[in-house]
């Protein structure tokens, strides 16, 4: 029985103490360094959302990177890597799918990039393969046909499908949320964006429709 893991990540700058990266922000302005949050080599992964499910059923839906007693983000890559790869184990990739929006590009690179830099061994050898839909299907290349990148909100506006941004939360601001401490929010919106991926899969491939669940 196919499994269909649908993932999605927050991120946020590099820490500016690190000594191995420190020149590398002594250059940057207050600008580069925020847009760092989207290079996987600086990139801390703050949270990431997962919805697993078997025959249409779900089997798991929440997010890593928080303490469990404080709920608060606890910024500690390899600790969340670790859970990440022990939950998806199983995962055969002959027969189940990774799934994201933009994913071959940024969320799965991202993960095996960070395990790499963090010692973390993934405990899947995938191969990132474009033109393809299996084990990775990268939602935003499989409704654009490679033609051109597209952001999800624009896609879930496109589709009618109601979008996970909204005025106080986005991709833009999560790292201006965490300074405020505003985590729950974080998590919030990291799940939405794994639920919106997960509809825009299910209208891409003509599946039942998740609204009438």
């Amino acid at each position: 029985m196919a499994k269909r893991i649908f993932l999605d990540c927050e991120t946020i700058p590099p820490d500016r103490s690190n000594p191995l990266i420190r020149e590398r922000l002594e250059s940057c302005t207050e600008e580069e360094y925020r847009k760092l949050a989207l290079d996987p080599e600086y990139a801390r992964i703050l949270c990431i959302g997962l919805i697993v499910e078997q025959d249409d059923q779900i089997l798991h839906r929440g997010t890593f990177g928080r303490d469990r007693h404080s709920n608060l983000f606890h910024l500690d890559e390899g600790r969340t890597l670790r859970a990440f790869w022990s939950l998806v184990k199983d995962f055969n990739i002959n027969r189940d799918l990774f799934i994201g929006w933009n994913i071959l590009d940024f969320d799965l690179h991202l993960l095996c990039m960070r395990s790499v830099i963090w010692r973390v061994k993934p405990s899947i050898n995938l191969r990132f393969q474009r033109f393809r839909d299996h084990p990775i299907y990268d939602c935003m290349w499989e409704f654009e046909h490679y033609r051109r990148k597209l952001k999800l909100d624009e896609a879930a506006k496109i589709l009618g499908i109601e979008s996970s941004k909204s005025d106080e939360v986005d991709g833009s601001k999560v790292y201006d949320l965490f300074l405020e401490g505003r985590h729950q929010e974080i998590c919030d919106y990291c799940l939405k964006d794994t639920e919106l991926t997960r509809a825009i899969y299910y209208r891409i491939n003509f599946l039942k429709d998740l609204e009438a669940e």
